[in-house]
């Protein structure tokens, strides 16, 4: 890994663990293994290096679902959706979805990470679409919407009070019932 994936890598794990703001760039630094100066030389300021992380949450969030998700049967892929996130939402680590945090944290519509979480979000959710469209759902748009909207209810909901089987019991029914045939 070279010195740049390393500030990333290591920059990432802690903007997550701690939040973007409670992270100083000392901290980064230490954590990377690399001096300030060292920093600063591939990441002019922490805006750059916050825009990367998020760019590496991005490509890693996409490569994980995508692998769970396609993993299933076709008509079996919006309900593996909710299945990811439950199985995320489990882990050890999980402090929420980093873009959530990160649009809670950069508030302001037009801020670099907002608007990086928002690209992400309808990333997501054009993802969701295709797998609607292909699992032979009647409105893909509407019911991509509603599974987008079920699952970042999900999210949220674990990240506040943990990952209860009751949670993902009733994600997994809403699920059902929109994907119910008439």
């Amino acid at each position: 890994m070279n010195t740049s994936d390393q500030i990333v890598n290591a920059a990432l794990n802690e903007f997550y663990q701690h939040g973007f703001h409670a992270t100083g760039v000392d901290q980064l630094s230490r954590v990377a293994g690399v001096t300030k100066r060292t920093l600063y030389r591939y990441f002019p300021s922490k805006d750059h290096l916050i825009a990367a992380a998020l760019n590496l949450r991005d490509t890693q969030f996409f490569e994980r679902m995508q692998a769970f998700v396609e993993a299933a049967d076709v008509v079996d892929r919006p309900q593996a959706y909710v299945a990811f996130l439950a199985n995320w939402g489990s882990e050890a680590d999980f402090c929420g979805c980093a873009f959530i945090n990160a649009a809670a944290e950069f508030a302001e519509p037009s801020a670099s990470p907002h608007l990086l979480s928002k690209a992400h979000k309808l990333r997501v959710l054009n993802y969701l679409e295709m797998i609607c469209s292909q699992s032979g759902a009647i409105d893909p748009p509407t019911m991509a919407m509603q599974l987008f909207l079920i699952g970042e209810g999900l999210i949220v909901a674990m990240q506040t009070m943990g990952a209860s089987a009751l949670l993902l019991e009733a994600a997994s029914k809403s699920v059902a019932q929109i994907f119910k045939t008439p």
